[in-house]
């Protein structure tokens, strides 16, 4: 009876040395870069918006953190693709806005016993402008900063990833089988092709036999 040893896991392979040696800078800047834009979004008042932030700069940090000892296959890929479609997200409400921003102001133009009139003025500015203020200008360098920063972020986590030696989705062979007894009966989970000897099945009753014996003649 033979049972193979389970190998160990593509993702629990330690990260290679230039990941460690090399990648780790950029790793590092990447999250000095979202901790500087949690702290301008919290002057802004966007605090969902810090709050996502953070979260990413916390999943950078456990990464690159002892030596890039948590930087494993798994949390590269799910890291890209949640970098990748930000970076979608924030490349399409820049789009939006790149022309100039609009803002919306609705006021009350007269009120009578029944009836009440009200007025939405729409102000279209710049995407810079230094007459809306310091926020309003922060508020678009941001919107163009995070596409930036998610686009390198998914850019280091495809190079990080191509960087181990080992494939986290396997080459595609066909599996061992998990129990092959050995005897002259055969074998079992035996590869495609490959016949079965199936062993012989003891007559437990037999029956009379019919037209068996020697041959008389009629009248002896």
């Amino acid at each position: 009876m033979v049972f193979p040893l389970v190998a160990a896991s593509p993702q629990d392979a330690p990260p290679p040395a230039v990941v460690k040696e090399f990648h780790s800078y950029f790793w590092w800047l990447i999250f000095a870069m979202l901790v500087s834009v949690a702290v301008l979004q919290v002057t802004t008042g966007d605090g969902f918006g810090m709050f996502f932030t953070i979260i990413l700069s916390l999943i950078v940090y456990y990464m690159v953190a002892d030596g890039c000892s948590n930087m494993s296959m798994y949390c590269l890929l799910v890291f890209g693709l949640i970098s990748g479609f930000e970076a979608l997200f924030g490349l399409l409400t820049l789009f939006s806005v790149i022309g100039g921003r609009s803002s919306t102001t609705t006021l009350i133009k007269s009120r009578d016993n029944a009836n009440v009139v009200y007025e939405t003025q729409v102000s279209v500015h710049p995407f810079f402008d230094g007459t809306q203020g310091t926020r309003y200008n922060t508020q678009s360098a941001l919107l163009l900063a995070m596409p930036i920063i998610m686009l390198l972020s998914a850019v280091m986590s495809w190079w990080s990833f191509k960087a181990y030696p080992t494939n986290l989705f396997g080459d595609g062979d066909e599996e061992e089988p998990l129990y092959q007894p050995s005897g002259p009966t055969g074998t079992f989970g035996a590869s495609r092709g490959r016949q079965q000897a199936t062993p012989a099945v003891p007559r437990l009753f037999e029956g009379p036999r019919l037209f068996e014996g020697q041959g008389q003649r009629l009248g002896q």
